[in-house]
């Protein structure tokens, strides 16, 4: 199971004021002259949010909450600048549990209750508590039952502690009140396929039909086709991800799942050729480090009857992963074969 436990990466509802550029010159003005009270430094952290300026916002937030400790509308926007900042990866697990307490501050003085509980059950769902994770995101629902985003974190707690009923019915309470959410049909797909239930492919198709990039979708819908060998679909799915052109670990797999399946589902020699040549040649040079890929390109070698390559390929194979016992085995099997190889 691919996990999808990737942070979800949340907007900011904030807006500016008419004229943001006199507002923050005449807050700037204010602050120079030493008239300084937290109500203008959060306006004008408010501007730098909606100009997406994390790091000033974050300055004048602490400052303002210096100024008055007791301010909950300024916890809580601390504490969201401060996660917002660490899923950028520009904090650190340190920064997450300050993120926490401002939360948890927000709520002590009765402000922004519901996300504040939501984002702090975020945070300790990525902290791995997950079952602290489903009773602050169960208090964020009491004071708001509408918020999809928190019914689609539920869900994740409850998938990861294998409460698949309750995350059935949090992915699909998030549909009944967003249909337009291809994440949670995503999720809906991945529970019925690790049931081996083709049902799958429908919830799969219905997140692509919402979000044509969900790269997501699209590589979860090739391994379905794959495992029940429908092959053409399953690589006109890869095939999507390879277009997108974004050469990350989707790019990566897809590229290795098509090799896979050249070789292993069709054998002939000169599907092998267009596996090596075409697609692991891409996955290794995209992935220096994928040794799955070399040891593909070393059956490729064998296969075609080009031994210096094989063992080349199969010795980097083990030179990344010198646990890899298969690669070993097929190694010293092709050295007893060709005992005159040199």
């Amino acid at each position: 199971m691919r996990c999808s436990f990737l942070f979800i990466v949340l907007l900011f509802f904030y807006s500016c004021r008419e004229n943001i550029n006199g507002s923050h010159a005449s807050i700037t003005d204010q602050k120079e002259n030493n008239n300084i009270n937290d109500s203008l430094l959060i306006e004008r952290a408010l501007i730098n949010l909606s100009k997406g300026n994390l790091e000033e916002a974050k300055k004048d937030l602490e400052t303002a909450n210096l100024l008055d400790t007791k301010n909950g509308r300024t916890h809580y926007l601390l504490g969201d600048v401060l996660l917002e900042l660490a899923k950028q990866g520009k904090g650190s697990e340190e920064s997450v549990k300050l993120s926490s307490s401002h939360f948890k501050s927000a709520i002590k003085y009765n402000s922004d209750s519901a996300l504040s509980f939501q984002k702090d059950g975020e945070i300790s769902m990525y902290l791995g508590e997950h079952i602290n994770a489903i009773e602050l995101l169960s208090k964020s629902l009491s004071v708001d039952e509408t918020d999809p985003q928190t019914l689609i974190l539920l869900g994740y707690c409850y998938r990861e502690l294998d409460q698949v009923e309750n995350a059935i019915y949090c992915f699909e309470k998030t549909i009944s009140l967003n249909e337009n959410s291809d994440e949670a049909y995503v999720q809906l797909g991945q529970i019925f396929w690790e049931r081996k239930d083709s049902t799958a492919i429908k919830y799969y198709k219905s997140a692509i039909s919402i979000n044509p990039n969900n790269r997501d979708a699209y590589y979860n819908l090739g391994l379905v086709y794959h495992s029940i060998k429908d092959l053409s679909k399953s690589r006109d799915a890869y095939h999507k991800i390879i277009e997108f052109g974004i050469k990350d670990s989707y790019f990566v797999e897809a590229h290795y799942n098509i090799a896979m399946i050249l070789m292993d589902d069709y054998k002939e020699q000169h599907h092998h050729k267009n596996a090596l040549n075409n697609y692991l040649i891409e996955v290794v040079r995209v992935n220096p480090n994928h040794y799955l890929g070399y040891f593909r390109m070393a059956i490729c070698y064998q296969t075609l009857g080009d031994v210096r390559n094989a063992e080349q390929y199969y010795r980097k194979t083990l030179e990344i992963n010198p646990e890899f016992k298969e690669a070993t085995n097929k190694l010293n099997q092709l050295l007893s074969d060709n005992e005159k190889y040199k």
